[in-house]
């Protein structure tokens, strides 16, 4: 993710991976800072189902820095990025739509502690 300039208001989309394999894996919760900004199941979406991955869309609503924190059951996994200012006079995009994060958790758009 060296290369990858994060843009605040601007949707970026990763893979999540997990180690369990095809659409029995349990769902992945995914969290920008703490605060859920959805949920995905791997090898439940479109992609091939005999794969251990999907994709999740996100869009930093503040510039600074984000700790992604996928959990799966009792295991986690982060990463930290550095989200850049959007550009004087930019647009948003729409606001991505992912399933919440369970325990009437709905996706959150924003972030907090950055």
């Amino acid at each position: 993710m060296d290369n990858v300039q994060v843009v605040a208001g601007k949707t970026f989309w990763f893979a999540v991976y997990t180690l369990d394999f095809g659409s029995g894996s349990p769902t992945v919760q995914v969290y920008d800072n703490g605060q859920c900004i959805g949920s995905t199941i791997p090898g439940a979406g479109p992609q091939d189902p005999l794969q251990n991955y999907s994709y999740i869309n996100w869009q930093p609503t503040t510039a600074g820095t984000h700790t992604i924190t996928a959990k799966q059951g009792m295991s986690s996994k982060s990463i930290t990025m550095t989200v850049q200012s959007a550009p004087p006079g930019s647009t948003p995009d729409p606001q991505p739509s992912n399933p919440g994060c369970g325990s009437g958790g709905a996706p959150s758009t924003g972030s907090f502690g950055s």
